[in-house]
């Protein structure tokens, strides 16, 4: 079976770069999917690839960072979490998603929420203006340098907003 679909043209490597329009259009006929369900599909599919690929890599990182750290201090690492600490990463992560968020008493509560968050979100916008490659820019703009930095000198605001909610 893998045979006759490996043998089309569709995998040929010149025609790779059409690969992505030759699914939506093999759902579209052949599912009879409506348009926006495929472009949907698509986006969640693109989305929780790259997110995963990151959490993956991640959590690799720093399960080798603190096992050499470990070796290096004459320590076993971590070792609890499942054979050889491949787990520990999870671990970590219900840790943190299970962790308190304490607001100081004099805080402004919604500016101490969103400081973070603004120091983020300007980060991953920045990167929408980068020319990975030719034709590869995520969002083509005439004034992408402008926009870059201008996305970039957020982050100060950010930080000057997370000392003011604090209240000290």
């Amino acid at each position: 079976m893998i045979l006759p679909l490996a043998a089309t043209s569709i995998w040929a490597p010149e025609q790779l770069p059409r690969l992505p329009q030759h699914l939506v259009e093999m759902l579209l006929e052949f599912l009879k999917m409506p348009a926006w369900l495929v472009t949907l599909g698509g986006l969640a599919a693109a989305a929780g690839t790259v997110v995963g690929v990151f959490l993956g890599g991640f959590a690799l990182l720093s399960l080798i960072e603190r096992k050499t750290l470990a070796r290096v201090q004459n320590r076993i690492g971590p070792n609890r979490a499942g054979p050889f600490g491949i787990f520990q990463p999870v671990a970590d992560g219900i840790k943190m998603l299970t962790k308190e968020d304490i607001v100081p008493a004099k805080a402004e509560w919604l500016l101490h929420l969103l400081a973070p968050i603004l120091i983020v979100v300007p980060s991953i916008l920045a990167l929408g203006v980068i020319p990975y490659g030719r034709e590869w820019t995520p969002v083509p703009l005439e004034l992408g340098l402008l926009l870059f930095f201008a996305v970039g000198s957020v982050t100060e605001v950010a930080i000057f907003m997370a000392g003011w909610s604090s209240g000290s």
